[in-house]
């Protein structure tokens, strides 16, 4: 077969396995839906999308060598300007890969016992190691959140995983007890951040360390476990599903991310630099500027603060690969983030800017220069976190071209409970969120961190 036939066979090759994702990326989206087990067309998933790769590949290969003169090296010539098309679909591929993998696979493993991670010598370094490996795996399902949370805040925490016969982790799930006269007695995973929940290799696996749970919340007479899955986890569990964050895929260069906003989008970037703002990227130096931004912002919506001492453990907790943001509008701090690197993704899991500088549009610019650090901290993916659909923050983080991805969080209730409504939009707290508003910040930067420790 010559060269001419090779490419057309794999161009046609190209065209079914693009048409191939196509429809497993539908029948995915209909399984997670309808809450249908996805995990044979997510493996399915992942191997046409390798040979989608490995055949792009070998087009590329082919073209190029067309196009080299003889006795020209390979390479010192340029493949020419990017196919934007090819570029975009790569990178959703790996926003898709993630977002739709399984917390809980479809191994053929079984566990023979669940025990706590400081139970047994060795047990935290397989954690860790488990959990460096599974796809869904977030940094909050680590073991320094166990050790941030009790340092800090001093509630119970139970991080149980689950071992086969041969003492092989198979599963893990973080626990942590909330329990106040205000707000009840239950328990998250992972309290205070917008991941957690079950990690394991099978149904059966999840089911073990499910009842271990439901024997705890029993135990303590919590009303019920919160755990907080990005996909859903097909374990029969009462759901709540209204929570969205977006994804975005990032490229190798920042120019090439450039291209991809609208006019609109890279005109309100350049705004605020024409006024000279300026946005700083660092660590725990910073903190002061980002607290006094963020304690306001609260106290501005109606919500509790946390405590200046919950970001300093958080950033001694997590090292430094957490970050501090904060920008300037005429030499005065008005916006502030807090950003956080693990595995492949890039999350802001705290970001503020105040009412007057909104206008400036200042927290533009600091969301660009954040998108920048995290693709030359080779990040493939940047999380917007979590929002509401059709909210401000919503459309806000839409506007960047990023994915919206739905969290599944499930609930063990106990016997005659009803899900959990510990939220703003609960009507019940309009009266608390307005007077909140009026309140100076010196008050409630002194009530608020007494109130939120017990807020998941």
């Amino acid at each position: 077969m010559n060269d001419a036939n090779n490419l057309d066979s794999l161009k046609l090759r190209e065209d079914q396995l693009k048409a191939r994702k196509g429809e497993l990326s539908r029948l995915i989206g209909e399984a997670k839906k309808n809450g249908s087990d996805a995990g044979e067309l997510i493996v399915e998933m992942g191997v046409v999308s390798a040979e989608f790769k490995e055949v792009t590949g070998k087009i590329k290969d082919f073209k190029k060598a067309q196009r080299q003169p003889v006795g020209q090296s390979s390479d010192v010539l340029s493949d020419g300007p990017p196919d934007k098309a090819k570029q975009a679909e790569k990178l959703q591929q790996i926003v898709e890969e993630v977002s739709s993998a399984p917390q809980i696979l479809g191994l053929a493993v079984k566990a023979f016992r669940v025990v706590e991670v400081d139970s047994e010598p060795g047990l935290r370094a397989s954690w860790e190691e488990y959990v460096d490996q599974h796809l869904q795996a977030s940094p909050y399902h680590k073991l320094w959140v166990k050790s941030f949370v009790e340092s800090v805040y001093g509630h119970p925490c139970r991080f149980i995983c689950a071992l086969d016969e041969s003492n092989r982790v198979v599963g893990i799930l973080p626990l942590t007890q909330l329990n106040s006269r205000l707000f009840g007695n239950f328990i998250v995973s992972a309290p205070y951040f917008n991941y957690g929940g079950i990690l394991a290799d099978s149904k059966q696996v999840a089911q073990m360390l499910l009842a271990d749970a439901v024997r705890w919340r029993d135990q303590v007479g919590a009303s019920h476990i919160e755990l907080r899955h990005l996909t859903t986890s097909n374990l029969g569990l009462p759901q709540r599903t209204e929570k969205l964050t977006f994804w975005l895929a990032l490229p190798e260069r920042e120019e090439e991310l450039w291209l991809s906003f609208k006019p609109k989008t890279r005109a309100q970037i350049k705004r605020p630099q024409k006024e000279g703002a300026e946005i700083t990227i660092g660590g725990a130096e910073l903190l002061n500027d980002f607290y006094a931004v963020f304690a306001r912002n609260m106290r501005d919506l109606g919500t509790p603060v946390y405590g200046k001492n919950f970001f300093h453990g958080f950033l001694s907790s997590y090292g430094e690969s957490a970050r501090v943001v904060i920008g300037r509008l005429n030499k005065t701090v008005v916006a502030c983030a807090i950003v956080i690197g693990y595995g492949r993704r890039m999350e802001i899991p705290w970001a503020s800017t105040l009412q007057e500088a909104n206008s400036s549009g200042i927290n533009m610019l600091m969301y660009w220069e954040i998108l920048k650090f995290s693709i030359h901290q080779k990040y493939q993916i940047f999380d917007f976190g979590r929002c509401t659909e059709g909210s401000g923050t919503y459309k806000f983080k839409q506007q960047w071209g990023a994915t919206p991805v739905r969290l599944h969080w499930d609930y063990g209730l106990a016997e005659g409970r009803d899900a959990p409504k510990l939220n703003p939009d609960n009507p019940k707290f309009k009266l608390v969120i307005a007077v909140w508003k009026r309140l100076p910040v010196w008050l409630t930067n002194t009530v608020g961190p007494l109130l939120v420790k017990y807020l998941p």
